[in-house]
């Protein structure tokens, strides 16, 4: 990866989108990336739920340095194997990853691989009972819990890519909303997968606007990827906007900043 990110080396398969973009352009979900590399600061704290192979992780282990901490969840034995990998070959002591499910439950559920587009596989969440034969059973837990039990306060940044099973996360992170434990979040929403659970991206936002964090959309129009992709240095300013709580459908990208972080 470029000196900017971080340098590490990672495993790379070019049938994979995300990693042959990082190969061939340096970065993926650049609009992204340069908000984690505004906020996170030495010593600071990070989480990524849904880590898949580390990308954010990798980038954030870097920022914090080893004064700081990242802790990355991933489920998916095809991805974990890649995240686990990624991180011993960068000597990473300062980046852990937990082989769980994060959701609103302590127990078990069922994660299941879909193929949304020919060559874009990934996993989703099932709530359908463990036994179902779809999927393979998983360890499931609420975020407030394992950060508990780590005894870590706050989280500076926690970014968010489950496929649809982004209210099951956010409900077990609800006693941390609720005092603004969690600074900022990345979240991205995707209201076709939520739909299939009879839940809704805007039920999703409201529910943050209702702990008083401030959204915005990130700007992921082409125009807005060629400019974070060719000026890295940009402030993340550059690539969002106040979140219209109508249009969060249309534009599922999304930042949250807790209301001691929203100036």
């Amino acid at each position: 990866m470029p000196r900017q990110l971080g340098g590490c080396r990672f495993d790379c398969s070019l049938h994979e989108e995300m990693e042959r973009q990082v190969f061939f352009a340096g970065c993926y979900a650049a609009q992204e990336i340069a908000f984690l590399r505004h906020v996170l600061k030495p010593g600071m704290s990070f989480v990524d739920v849904g880590a898949a192979w580390g990308l954010f992780a990798l980038v954030a282990a870097h920022q914090v340095g080893r004064s700081g901490t990242v802790i990355a969840f991933e489920p998916d034995p095809r991805m974990l194997a890649k995240l686990k990998a990624n991180i011993e070959r960068n000597n990473l002591t300062n980046t852990h990853v937990c082989n769980v499910a994060v959701a609103d439950r302590e127990g078990e559920l069922r994660l299941v691989v879909c193929e949304q587009v020919p060559g874009w596989k990934f996993a989703q969440l099932s709530t359908c009972d463990a036994t179902d034969d779809a999927g393979l059973s998983v360890r499931s837990r609420r975020l407030d819990t394992v950060l508990d039990e780590a005894g870590a306060r706050n989280v500076d940044l926690v970014k968010i890519d489950v496929e649809g099973a982004e209210d099951l996360v956010l409900t077990g992170m609800r006693a941390g909303l609720s005092n603004w434990r969690y600074r900022n979040i990345l979240l991205e929403l995707h209201p076709l997968q939520l739909a299939s659970r009879g839940r809704t991206a805007r039920e999703v936002a409201e529910g943050l606007m209702a702990q008083g964090y401030r959204g915005y959309a990130v700007d992921e129009s082409d125009a807005a990827a060629r400019k974070a992709y060719y000026r890295p240095w940009l402030h993340f300013s550059e690539f969002i906007r106040p979140l219209d709580i109508e249009r969060v459908e249309i534009f599922p990208h999304t930042l949250w900043r807790s209301p001691e972080q929203a100036h």
